[in-house]
């Protein structure tokens, strides 16, 4: 079964957006961020974080090939 073209456009140019939060939280982090990290920051950049990796996600469920129904195993 293959999954429709616009769905996996779609797909990725969300899982990119979703991905700019962390890059961001990084680059502030990189440019001196770790001097004297606030704590209330520290929570902000982790929510970046976990943001950027539902992106990943995103972007590796879009461009993995979609598995066969009849492969899935069955709870018995």
């Amino acid at each position: 079964m293959t999954r429709h073209p616009l769905l996996t456009i779609l797909m990725a140019v969300t899982g990119v957006i979703l991905l700019l939060p962390g890059v961001c939280a990084a680059a502030f982090m990189m440019l001196g961020g770790f001097s004297s990290p606030d704590p209330s920051i520290i929570s902000l950049w982790l929510v970046c974080f976990l943001i950027a990796a539902g992106g990943g996600w995103l972007l590796y469920t879009a461009f993995r090939k979609p598995s066969d129904p009849g492969d899935r195993p069955t709870l018995s």
